[in-house]
């Protein structure tokens, strides 16, 4: 665990630079001042924070302007399509500890008369979803991994969420949201001990209205179980049993760092977000 805080792993973050010049500025010396069209030696650094180390500078010989294309124009008009006018970059992030943080952008670079300029770029977040990575081990032996840290796992912290979400909503979530983590295969714990069986039989009696025939049918209730497992660097993990009926699931999440579990609210609000949308493009159809 020492090694692992002192060089841990890394998270790696696409962007994209863009130079699209700005109108000419006004100047006490020659009235205008004209933006540069072509961008030389640029050096990109960032902000501290005490949760990460160090984010490496990041240099490019060059940028020209270009002009952002439009989502109606063809590939091939656009000016601003690809290089020079376009860098897309990936950045590299070593968490001393999974903290979700914003990290300032500071931006260099020369003109074409050799000019030198300074500036601030967008701040960027770095979100809990983004300290998500995956086993580093074959799936084929994720199931018995998932396993051996569910029963054994050094200094547990559980936490258990409930989502009044459709079976359907639930797994197409479970599939954009975590769908690199998933269990390929099957895994033995123990079975979810929540009574969907009085859930679904309480649901059935409110639509009738309190019709007490009710209580001579039976109840038959389909459980889907879903498994998720999690490597957080530098050295956590976060373990997500999902438990499907028809109308709602029980997440029973474990991790050896309880911090983590105060962001997870947070994280399935925005499920609740995404299925209304979902919701509304399936009516559409």
């Amino acid at each position: 665990k020492k090694l692992l805080e002192e060089s841990p792993s890394s998270i790696r973050l696409p962007f994209i630079l863009h130079y699209e010049p700005a109108a000419d500025m006004p100047s006490e010396e020659n009235g205008l001042l004209e933006c540069p069209r072509q961008l030389f030696s640029l050096e990109l650094t960032f902000s501290s924070s005490e949760h990460y180390l160090p984010i490496e500078a990041i240099r490019i010989p060059f940028i020209a302007a270009g002009q952002i294309d439009r989502p109606d124009q063809d590939e091939d008009e656009g000016s601003g399509h690809g290089f020079p006018c376009l860098n897309k970059l990936l950045l590299r992030l070593r968490p001393r500890s999974p903290v979700p943080t914003s990290f300032g952008v500071n931006i260099a670079f020369n003109d074409s008369l050799s000019q030198m300029y300074l500036g601030h770029l967008e701040a960027f977040d770095v979100a809990f979803q983004d300290l998500f990575l995956p086993v580093r081990l074959p799936p084929v032996l994720w199931a018995p991994i998932f396993e051996s840290l569910w029963q054994s796992l050094a200094d547990p912290c559980w936490s258990v969420k409930v989502l009044d979400l459709e079976r359907d909503i639930v797994k197409e979530l479970i599939q954009t949201q975590l769908g690199t983590f998933v269990v390929p295969s099957k895994v033995q714990v123990e079975e979810e001990d929540f009574d969907f069986e009085q859930e679904e039989y309480f649901d059935r009696w409110n639509a009738a209205d309190g019709d007490l025939h009710l209580e001579d049918e039976d109840v038959v209730v389909n459980v889907d179980m879903i498994f998720a497992i999690l490597f957080v660097p530098p050295s956590y993990h976060l373990l997500m049993r999902f438990a499907i009926s028809s109308r709602s699931t029980i997440v029973r999440i474990l991790t050896d760092r309880f911090q983590l579990l105060s962001y997870l609210d947070s994280f399935f609000q925005s499920w609740s977000r995404d299925a209304a949308t979902l919701a509304e493009k399936k009516q559409e159809k």
